[in-house]
């Protein structure tokens, strides 16, 4: 693993270590580590319960999966030390994340990250480069977190919303550059209280890894300023529903795959394939994209949150959009954007999903359908047969029924992920079944 000198540079002053690992039901589950301990930490790692790393649900219910025991058995968090951030220097706060692995190293194999590592690295084998990037949408309040208020009353993407929360959006760009998280731009979004952090496409894991720090750092910044935030897909009715939307690039020896000037499509064939790849396995991939008891709920006709499977040049409503970079960057910006997606997720597993899936499209030569150039939602039924745009599961649990059932995703991740993952989301999906909708948007706000 490689080293990273600024790390060890400012780790001779870290007071203590964040050591952060994202679960099956999307939550950042953490060990603290004093700053005595942090050297060690990266040769021996951290203890962590399997129940704790693999089987905890959003509302800390231990679920059971047959191949794995919550009982018996430990797990090591091993933080990545190419990957570590001093969070705050004033206060000598670092942060790093980290892979699980059994007492004797050796990866896990429901390591969310590592099952990441996997396909990025078949990538590399079919001689390919790939980027991601997130745009990460969430909810800020003021007042409680028993009394939540929308914390600006936009209009959205306005300068008055901006103004309203000024010292706040400063601060997180500010915190961000410290650590080093690549922004690209923040941003009222459209919802009340709602914001919007784009970062820029790195390798899929660190990609991951800049999402987890950055949500980690706006959260720590909100609370210094009275503030709280939410990722929940449906952090308040009142507002919009908040997306957690993926790109991705893809480039050989000749360029971006995403960009071909002599083609109707303005892509490569090889761009096209990949593309249809991923629209192919959206169905049985949706409950890895979000897998929530308020996912499925978000996906909803003529809220941007990409409701229907088929892809379009620049079509928010498509859950596909190829997104052209402007001209003159276009070899450089070009990429695809898979919008169904929201922070309540594994990004690690959702990235690998996708990527696995555009790789098999790669692979195949698989042939893309014509693109959607209208909002799917004014189309008839009839219509919408005719040009094979087709709906998500029309709830959780037929989502995590076609995820169990999907040979192509058990390969890619493993049957043992795989099945500790369904297992924490249909426990989840069965348990707030039972409550009203209120009743889950108030239960889930505060839990990613």
């Amino acid at each position: 693993m490689t080293s990273n000198p600024k790390a060890d540079m400012d780790l001779q002053h870290v007071r203590a270590l964040v050591i952060s690992c994202l679960d099956n039901a999307g939550v950042s589950r953490v060990k603290v580590l004093p700053g005595p301990k942090v050297e060690d930490a990266f040769h021996n790692g951290c203890g962590i319960s399997v129940s704790v790393g693999v089987l905890l649900a959003v509302d800390d219910h231990v679920t059971r999966s047959s191949p794995i025991d919550p009982i018996v058995g430990d797990l090591r968090g091993m933080p990545d030390r190419s990957a570590v951030t001093v969070v705050d220097k004033a206060s000598g706060l670092a942060w790093a994340p980290a892979d699980l692995v059994d007492m004797h190293g050796v990866p896990y194999p429901t390591c969310p990250r590592t099952a990441l590592k996997r396909v990025a690295a078949e990538w590399a084998e079919a001689e390919l480069e790939v980027s991601a990037g997130f745009e990460l949408e969430f909810t800020v309040f003021s007042g409680t977190q028993d009394a939540p208020v929308l914390a600006h009353d936009g209009p959205g993407y306005g300068a008055a919303a901006f103004l309203q929360l000024e010292a706040w959006h400063l601060d997180v760009l500010a915190a961000l550059v410290e650590a080093g998280v690549p922004v690209e731009q923040i941003h009222p979004e459209y919802g009340r209280g709602q914001v919007e952090i784009a970062l820029a496409p790195r390798n899929p894991v660190q990609a991951v890894d800049d999402y987890l720090l950055a949500r980690f750092i706006v959260s720590r910044v909100s609370r210094k300023h009275g503030l709280h935030v939410s990722y929940s897909p449906i952090a308040d009715s009142r507002t919009a529903t908040n997306g957690c939307h993926i790109h991705f690039s893809a480039r050989n020896r000749e360029g971006n795959l995403f960009y071909d000037p002599a083609a109707t499509t303005q892509m490569s064939p090889a761009g096209g394939s990949m593309i249809a790849g991923v629209l192919g396995r959206l169905a049985e991939s949706v409950a890895l994209l979000g897998g929530s008891a308020l996912s499925v709920a978000r996906l909803q006709p003529q809220q941007w949150a990409g409701s229907f499977i088929c892809w379009g040049t620049g079509n928010r409503e498509a859950a596909i959009r190829f997104v052209p970079g402007p001209k003159g960057y276009e070899d450089r910006q070009s990429n695809v954007e898979v919008k169904c997606c929201d922070g309540s997720a594994n990004q690690y597993l959702a990235v690998a999903a996708i990527l696995a899936a555009a790789l098999e499209g790669f692979r195949g030569r698989l042939k893309l359908p014509a693109g959607v150039t209208v909002d799917p939602g004014t189309l008839s039924q009839t219509e919408r047969e005719s040009l094979d745009i087709r709906t998500f599961p029309p709830d959780l649990l037929t989502a995590l029924d076609d995820l169990e059932g999907s040979n192509f995703l058990c390969t890619a991740l493993g049957h043992e992920l795989l099945d500790a993952y369904v297992a924490v989301r249909r426990g989840e999906a069965e348990r707030f079944a039972k409550l009203d909708r209120d009743a889950v948007i108030d239960a889930l706000r505060w839990r990613y």
